[in-house]
């Protein structure tokens, strides 16, 4: 009997995508955390009945992962919501919430990551534009696609309108579970920066809340207010407070740009480059305000960087182009200014040893001795403070 999704290739090449988990037809495979964290398959010897779809269905295998759109754009666009007010709801420029409010006007539903009760981020399908809100926003931890690819497929074949946001090996997973394009189907991939652990998430919001003695009931990655975005990390409490914490101050933001808590197939990631998976690829547009004046005036809140890959994808922008700011620049600006579109990132050198002293020690350890040693001056500077001093050097 089948003990494993491959033979041939190491556990650590597994996405956590789940594909092979909902694909089994007798529901042989469980998805099961390490003690990392992560998500692996495990598979029921006494229910498999070697299908072997599981294998077939990996997007690991070159045969499933390679890129099914291959001819990649000229041209992309930076682009950014003209609603200000909307923007700053978005940790970028807000393209994801204009294309997912777009589709559920015309009918059809989103599905994309949120925070459960428990603060657990999870994909979910939102029918209506207030559930689509909980969807927008960077969530910086592996999403849990637990029944979302069945519950994807199901609404395919009722004729739905399916838009479908996650990162490349989720996007991946999904057409490879599917076996056939729909035409009923959007699907939007994100230059992703890697996915963190959700146990190390989830061990941080319990230090956060023990330091404070309040309840977490939500957090934003990235809070972007009046002061502009990639200024602090959001922390809202039961009692209605809320706490600002400058990204550098804030361990689990420092540990998450140094790649510390990633899962370690991100470290070999098959999707880091230019020719993607998705209808739409959405990011970050790093310094692309290095080539238009215009871009350096909106940079403070954020723009994204908008590749349309398939005519669906530009059907779609062309559909809500009118709600955007936009400055077309070329692809290569785009390479250039991400590694992501690349390449794989290589695996920080303390990665391993940083899970290690977790086990052996515990978060609070980690925090107290492996976190951004500030200065005093730093950590009493005011986060407007920090940022605005952040503008002038970029600037300079």
């Amino acid at each position: 009997m089948r003990t494993k999704v491959f033979y041939d290739l190491p556990e650590t090449a597994c996405y956590g995508c789940q594909a092979c988990a909902q694909i089994c037809p007798v529901s042989a495979i469980s998805m099961v955390p390490d003690e990392e964290g992560f998500l692996f398959p495990q598979i029921d010897t006494d229910k498999c009945i070697e299908c072997n779809l599981c294998e077939k269905t990996c997007p690991t295998q070159k045969s499933v992962s390679n890129p099914l759109f291959n001819a990649v754009p000229t041209n992309v666009d930076a682009a950014w919501e003209k609603d200000f007010d909307a923007r700053l709801e978005s940790t970028s420029g807000g393209a994801f919430y204009i294309f997912g409010k777009k589709w559920i006007e015309d009918g059809g539903v989103v599905y994309g990551a949120d925070f459960d009760d428990k603060l657990q981020v999870c994909h979910c399908k939102a029918v209506t534009i207030e559930e689509l809100q909980r969807q927008r926003g960077s969530k910086y931890v592996q999403s849990n696609l637990s029944g979302i690819l069945k519950a994807v497929r199901t609404d395919l074949k009722a004729g739905i309108k399916v838009l479908f946001s996650g990162t490349p090996c989720q996007v991946a997973g999904l057409r490879a579970f599917l076996k056939k394009d729909y035409p009923n189907l959007i699907c939007i991939d994100l230059v992703c920066h890697g996915v963190p652990s959700p146990l190390i998430f989830l061990e941080h919001l319990k230090y956060v809340e023990n330091m404070s003695g309040k309840q977490i009931v939500d957090y934003k990655f990235r809070g972007k207010e009046r002061s502009g975005w990639r200024a602090y990390i959001k922390y809202i409490f039961k009692d209605k407070t809320v706490e600002k914490r400058f990204l550098g101050n804030d361990f689990y933001a420092y540990s998450f740009y140094r790649s510390r808590f990633n899962r370690r197939s991100c470290f070999s990631c098959g999707f880091s480059h230019a020719k993607r998976v998705g209808d739409i690829t959405l990011s970050d547009f790093w310094n692309a305000e290095r080539y238009s004046k215009e871009l350096r005036k909106q940079r403070k809140y954020g723009f994204n960087m908008i590749m349309c890959n398939t005519e669906k994808g530009r059907n779609l922008y062309n559909e809500t182009i009118s709600k955007f700011g936009r400055i077309e620049l070329p692809l290569q600006i785009a390479v250039d200014g991400d590694v992501r579109l690349r390449h794989a990132e290589k695996a920080p050198l303390d990665r391993d040893s940083i899970f290690q002293e977790y086990h052996t020690h515990g978060y609070e350890w980690l925090v107290n001795n492996r976190g951004p040693k500030n200065s005093i001056a730093s950590r009493l500077t005011p986060t407007w403070v920090k940022n605005l001093i952040y503008e002038i050097k970029s600037r300079i």
